[in-house]
């Protein structure tokens, strides 16, 4: 199974469902195949998350930079 983020996926959504798969795999109760595609959606989550927050610590950085008016 190949995850993809949906296009209407905002930073809180994501963060949200990050962690309810968090939680589905550290109480242990799925079943293999469902704890691997649990597992490969919260990585590419994490990834999407990291990237948006990235996105905006560049953004500040160049607010920064820009002389105020």
């Amino acid at each position: 199974m190949k995850y993809e983020i949906p296009k209407d996926m905002t930073f809180e959504k994501a963060l949200e469902r990050l962690e309810k798969i968090t939680a589905l795999l550290e109480s242990g109760s799925c079943e293999l195949e469902k704890s691997l595609d649990l597992y490969e959606e919260g990585r590419t989550l994490a990834g999407y998350c990291s990237g948006l927050l990235n996105s905006a610590e560049k953004r500040i950085e160049e607010l920064s930079e820009t002389p105020e008016e």
